[in-house]
C-alpha cells in the first residue's frame, strides 16, 4: 500500500486529497528524484528585431527593444514602464492565475518546503494543469491592476528608501487590438501593434508551445533582436520574458505549466533560501541573478503553488555611474515588489 492511499484512508474528519494534490505530490517526488535544475539551451541564429513588451535587462541604461504602449501606458498621471510590473494575485476570476480549488495540497497540512527550484516549479506546473479554466472571448478584456512598491530616486534604482506604493491599471482586449487606461478622469484608447514580444493577445498566447524545450527555443529565437548578445544575455532575457508572460496575461493551463517547466531549464534559476513575506503572506522565492548583482525573483504561494508575486533584490553592493551622478546600492536592498491582479472582464473600466 502506498503512502497516499494510507493518508487517504486515515483521513476521517476532512475530505481526502484531491486529484490535483496527487498530481502535485507525484510531481514533487519526480523532481526531487531527478535532482537537476537546469539544462543548457541550444544556441539559435539571430532574427530581425521585434517590438518588445514588458521587461528590460537590469543593467543600468541598457534596454531591450522598444517599449510599446502596453508597457508605457499613462495611468492616472503615472507612467507604466516595462520594469514596473510584477507579482500576480489574479483575483477571483477564472483565469490562469486563479487559486487551485482546495487550497493546500493536503487539506489541514502545510505543504513541505520544496528542496530545489525544479521541485518548486514542477509543483507550480502541476497546480496550473489542475485548475479549471474558461478562455476569454476575443471581445472581452483583460484587466491588469498593479500595486508596485519601489523607491522614489532617479533611474529606477533604490538605495534604501524612501519607498512609495503606486496603483496602476489598464485593460487589454483579449484579441490584442486595443489597450485602455484612465487619464484625467477619462478613458484613453490606443490601438496595439500587430505583433509584440512576448505576445499580448490570447490567440497567440494560447498557441505557444506546451513542450518546455520548444518554448525555450521559441523564446531564444525571439531574442534574436538582442544582436551580439552572450548566452547569459539570452538566458536573462528568456527568464524575464517568461516572467512577463506569466504575470500579465490569462493563459491556458497547459501553456502556464510549460512556462514553469521552461523556467526550471534556464541555467542559474535557484531556490532562494531566505524567507520571503508578501503583504503578510509567506512565499517561496525562485531567483536568477542578472548582471551579477540583481536577483530577480518569482514568488509562489507555498500551499497552492500559485504565482503571488515578484521581487528584485540587490545581492551585493553595486555602484552605477549615470548622467545624474553616482548611485550606490547596498546589498540586501529590495528594488521593487509588485502585486498584480489579472481578471477577465467584459468591458474597459470593469475590475472584476
Amino acid at each position: 500500500m502506498d503512502d497516499l492511499t494510507i493518508l487517504r484512508e486515515s483521513w476521517h474528519e476532512v475530505r481526502a486529497p484531491s486529484p490535483a494534490a496527487h498530481a502535485q505530490a507525484r510531481a514533487a517526488l519526480l523532481a526531487r528524484a531527478a535532482n537537476a535544475d537546469t539544462v543548457v539551451p541550444q544556441r539559435v541564429p539571430p532574427r530581425a528585431a521585434r517590438v518588445f513588451v514588458g521587461w528590460r535587462l537590469p543593467r543600468l541604461g541598457r534596454r531591450v527593444g522598444v517599449v510599446t504602449v502596453a508597457a508605457a501606458a499613462v495611468v492616472g498621471g503615472l507612467v507604466l514602464v516595462e520594469s514596473v510590473n510584477g507579482p500576480v494575485d489574479r483575483g477571483p476570476a477564472v483565469s490562469a492565475g486563479s487559486p487551485v480549488p482546495g487550497v493546500p495540497a493536503f487539506p489541514g497540512l502545510p505543504a513541505a518546503r520544496p528542496a530545489s527550484a525544479a521541485e518548486a516549479l514542477e509543483r507550480a506546473a502541476a497546480a496550473a494543469q489542475a485548475q479549471s479554466f474558461t478562455a476569454p472571448r476575443p471581445d472581452q478584456w483583460i484587466h491588469v491592476e498593479e500595486r508596485m512598491t519601489s523607491g522614489t530616486g532617479p533611474g529606477g534604482l533604490v538605495t534604501g528608501g524612501p519607498y512609495r506604493t503606486r496603483v496602476l491599471q489598464h485593460w487589454m482586449r483579449a484579441d490584442g487590438r486595443q489597450i485602455a487606461w484612465f487619464r484625467d478622469g477619462k478613458f484613453q484608447f490606443q490601438d496595439q501593434p500587430a505583433q509584440t514580444t512576448p505576445p499580448s493577445d490570447y490567440q497567440t498566447l494560447a498557441a505557444l508551445p506546451t513542450d518546455p524545450d520548444a518554448l525555450l527555443q521559441r523564446m531564444h529565437q525571439a531574442a534574436g533582436g538582442l544582436g551580439e548578445a552572450t548566452d547569459e544575455d539570452r538566458n536573462a532575457y528568456t527568464f524575464g520574458q517568461l516572467n512577463v508572460t506569466l504575470r500579465n496575461n490569462v493563459l491556458p493551463p497547459e501553456v502556464e505549466a510549460a512556462i514553469y517547466r521552461a523556467m526550471a531549464k534556464i541555467p542559474g534559476v535557484t531556490l532562494v533560501p531566505d524567507a520571503v513575506n508578501v503583504d503578510g503572506r509567506p512565499a517561496v522565492a525562485l531567483g536568477r541573478v542578472q548582471s551579477g548583482w540583481l536577483r530577480e525573483e518569482v514568488l509562489l504561494d507555498p500551499d497552492t503553488h500559485r504565482l503571488i508575486g515578484e521581487r528584485a533584490v540587490a545581492i551585493k553592493n553595486y555602484t552605477a555611474e549615470g548622467l545624474d551622478g553616482t548611485v550606490r546600492v547596498k546589498s540586501g536592498t529590495v528594488q521593487r515588489l509588485v502585486v498584480t491582479e489579472v481578471r477577465i472582464v467584459d468591458r474597459p473600466g470593469q475590475s472584476g
